[in-house]
């Protein structure tokens, strides 16, 4: 995280331009979801009806048969050899809500939840860094039982967010602010097998986000040089495709979900950025950067769910494994993540939920992780 850090600031505040970390960063950060969505590690494709809420896949909502709105807070960590930062924010919430039909189902769901969270925090002999925001997803989407067994869904997507990045030197101060909006949409389905089995698929379709990249730079010394500038782009994501499925039984669950991405398909747009020495649009060459930078990427998410005998509680657990999209900057190119969380039904229409979720892998051989808190209530009717 770090090294990303200072390329983009020493890049971007030397040369006044954008780079491929830049149409990377909307993307690149934390993910984090609601309670349940956490605890198992965000293996949720094939997840039906066990894990409610914004999942990877639309088609889940159509196996609710109940009514529920969910929403939490979280207080979020990140921690480097050398500093840390925190913050706390409202998570999120979601609603399901099934309608009667004569045959199979129809159920709707939506909300708001952080989809991303973007934190770090570094310092050296010559400057400190900082940095937090988010990137949020407010949706609406529909499933339906298509056929016996076989759900299909949609869900609607819009973006919004941005990211608060701060550098302080002894003779000057960096400080960027962009903010996203965009539009999305995921579709995917899930086919239940028998009680016990069932898988499903689901993609999300090029995202684009429109930044506005607000910066300043201030000079300490000669106060004439500093100026202020915003820089308006767009950052195409590639199609992400989620593939998994789900084991049943009565007391515990296990979930499985992989996640895949080509990122040399990432794009960068705009009318306004030029390569000052070429005079020519820069998405020329930063296009050609990200080919030549950037590469596709693997996810493994593993969750388990335990439902315990005589008691109104579920514990779950999980682990992510995730590369990265760039080379030399995380030992062996990886990052990882293990989670733990509860549901606890106090009244017959009322539960508790919490979530601890914990990011962690090394730069430069120095430890550094990020790791969530998020406690929540859940009703259902």
């Amino acid at each position: 995280m770090n090294k990303l850090i200072i390329i983009l600031v020493c890049t971007v505040g030397l040369c006044y331009s954008q780079n491929v970390y830049d149409v990377l960063r909307p993307y690149f950060g934390f993910n984090s979801s609601q309670i349940l969505i956490n605890s198992i590690g965000g293996a949720t494709v094939a997840a039906g009806n066990v894990i409610p809420g914004a999942t990877s896949n639309p088609a889940n909502l159509a196996m609710h048969r109940f009514k529920q709105i969910q929403s939490n807070f979280s207080n979020s960590r990140f921690n480097s050899s050398t500093e840390n930062n925190s913050a706390t924010n409202f998570n999120g919430f979601h609603f399901t809500y099934p309608i009667p039909v004569f045959q199979g189902s129809l159920v709707i769901g939506g909300g708001v939840n952080k989809e991303i969270d973007y934190m770090s925090a570094s310092r050296t002999d010559i400057f400190k860094y900082s940095e937090v925001g988010g990137l949020n997803i407010w949706r609406i989407g529909a499933a339906v039982e298509y056929s016996k067994k076989l759900y299909i869904g949609s869900d609607f997507e819009y973006y919004t967010g941005n990211d608060e990045m701060i550098e302080f030197a002894d003779d000057s101060t960096f400080y960027f602010r962009p903010q996203y909006k965009g539009l999305g949409m995921t579709v995917g389905f899930l086919h239940s097998l028998s009680p016990k089995f069932q898988y499903g698929a689901s993609i999300q379709l090029p995202t684009t986000l429109s930044v506005a990249d607000q910066f300043t730079y201030s000079n300490h010394i000669e106060t004439d040089e500093s100026f202020s500038d915003t820089w308006h782009y767009k950052a195409i994501r590639p199609l992400i495709l989620h593939i998994g499925t789900g084991y049943f039984e009565k007391h515990y669950n296990v979930f499985y979900e992989a996640t895949w991405s080509d990122w040399r398909n990432l794009k960068f747009s705009s009318e306004e950025i030029f390569e000052n020495d070429l005079e020519l649009p820069a998405s020329v060459i930063i296009n050609q950067e990200i080919r030549n930078t950037l590469h596709p990427t693997l996810s493994h998410h593993l969750g388990f769910a335990l439902h315990l005998p005589m008691l109104p509680i579920h514990v779950y657990a999980g682990y992510q494994y995730l590369p990265v999209a760039f080379s030399n900057v995380y030992n062996s190119d990886t990052r990882h993540s293990y989670s733990t969380g509860f549901s606890y039904m106090i009244q017959k229409n009322f539960s508790i939920q919490a979530s601890y979720v914990k990011y962690f892998w090394k730069y430069n051989n120095e430890p550094e992780n990020f790791d969530k808190l998020s406690v929540g209530i859940a009703m259902h009717y």
